[in-house]
């Protein structure tokens, strides 16, 4: 694309894949350390329909910025349907399934791991859900993180990235770690475990778009670890008491 990057490009790459997570993710720890009244029902409530915005304001800019420069929608990863089955490397998407559900029952079942998870979720993530009646608006969160985190991080940053590497080698393999790098480090007021976690996760949705140049997989990826994720915080919530 010949407009692309162009300086407004930039700009939003250093505000929304730099400066505003590394910002937001320094306020999330130093709220977490000095929480002084836990969250209940209806600061969970405010916090996921609050985050939930400002992803969709995020978005929506790129979406907005992308559309003024006449630039081609599949480009940033909203193909046509009919062409997904065809280059979705669906071998990713079995290897991202076996790895976090493994995961995932590993911290269910391993007794000093699911004690570890437990008092993790108290301290680094006391946001996550805690009953039933949290699901309606942590589902929004999870749709909203879904879809407009995708649409930054691996349809925007990645082609970004790509630009911008274009004459180094492995340029390619760089356009995919820089955002998956850049994620996972917002992340670090989860611990340096999760940050790792969280890497290895986003390296192979870099890779799934990447190979298959379309955002539908990776969305409905990122949906479902966010919400097995609220549904194994209610579960063990409920081991706590």
């Amino acid at each position: 694309m010949e407009n692309f990057p162009s300086f407004v490009d930039y700009i939003l790459v250093a505000l929304f894949g730099i400066v505003i997570p590394f910002v937001s993710g320094v306020k999330s720890s130093t709220a977490f350390k000095n929480l002084a009244v836990p969250f209940d029902f209806y600061s969970r409530r405010r916090f996921y329909i609050g985050n939930s915005l400002f992803l969709f304001l995020m978005a929506a800019i790129i979406i907005i910025v992308w559309w003024l420069y006449s630039r081609p929608f599949d480009v940033l990863g909203f193909t046509r349907p009919s062409s997904i089955g065809k280059s979705i490397p669906w071998w990713m998407i079995a290897l991202f399934l076996f790895m976090y559900l493994f995961d995932m029952f590993y911290s269910l079942f391993e007794k000093n791991e699911r004690e570890d998870t437990i008092e993790k979720l108290h301290d680094q993530t006391p946001f996550m859900p805690t009953e039933i009646r949290d699901l309606p608006a942590y589902t929004v969160m999870c749709i909203s993180a879904g879809v407009f985190e995708e649409i930054v991080f691996r349809g925007y940053l990645i082609n970004f990235f790509q630009y911008v590497f274009a004459s180094v080698p492995a340029g390619a393999a760089w356009a995919v770690i820089t955002p998956a790098i850049i994620f996972s480090i917002a992340h670090f007021y989860q611990g340096p475990g999760a940050v790792f976690k969280i890497l290895v996760l986003s390296l192979l949705f870099g890779m799934i778009f990447w190979h298959s140049g379309s955002l539908y997989a990776v969305i409905l990826l990122h949906f479902f670890v966010d919400f097995i994720s609220g549904l194994l915080s209610i579960y063990l919530a409920k081991q706590k008491k």
